[in-house]
C-alpha cells in the first residue's frame, strides 16, 4: 500500500484531480516465464563460476554445490517432464559451450515432424520447453 501512496503524492504534485489507483496481479504464465529465465540466467552464472574456480584456481566446488543442484532440479521435476528437463539440463550443463555446440537443437515435436529450434538463450529455452509441454 505504501507504493500507491507514493504514486498519489506524484500525481497531486501535478495535477488538481483525483487519482484512484488499481493494481492487477500478473498473469501465472508471465510470472512463471520471467521465475525460470532468472533461475536459469543464475544457474549459468553458478556454472560459469564453478568452471572459472576450478580452472583458474583449482578448487572444486561441485562436492560443496551438488546439493543444491538436487534440490533444484527435483523442483525441475515437479513442474516439467522428462523431455523439458533433459533439454534444461543439457543447456544448463553442456549446451552454451561454443566449443562443443552450434547454438541449433533437434526435437521431435510429434510423431512425425522433426524441428530444429535456436537454444541459445534462455527465452528461446522457454519457448521449447513450452512446445515440448504440449506432449
Amino acid at each position: 500500500m505504501k507504493y500507491k501512496n507514493r504514486v498519489r503524492r506524484v500525481f497531486n504534485t501535478y495535477y488538481d484531480f483525483r487519482v484512484r489507483i488499481v493494481t492487477k496481479e500478473v498473469d501465472q504464465s508471465i510470472m512463471n516465464k520471467s521465475l525460470f529465465l532468472n533461475i536459469i540466467r543464475n544457474l549459468k552464472e553458478i556454472e560459469d563460476r564453478r568452471d572459472f574456480m576450478n580452472e583458474e584456481i583449482g578448487l572444486d566446488m561441485t562436492t560443496y554445490e551438488d546439493k543444491f543442484f538436487a534440490v533444484i532440479e527435483d523442483l525441475f521435476k515437479m513442474n516439467f517432464n522428462k523431455a523439458q528437463i533433459g533439454i534444461i539440463q543439457a543447456y544448463i550443463y553442456e549446451a552454451t559451450r561454443p566449443e562443443d555446440w552450434d547454438g541449433t537443437v533437434t526435437i521431435e515435436v510429434s510423431k512425425k515432424d522433426i524441428k530444429t529450434f535456436d537454444l541459445k538463450t534462455p527465452e528461446e529455452l522457454w519457448s521449447v520447453l513450452q512446445i515440448l509441454s504440449k506432449d
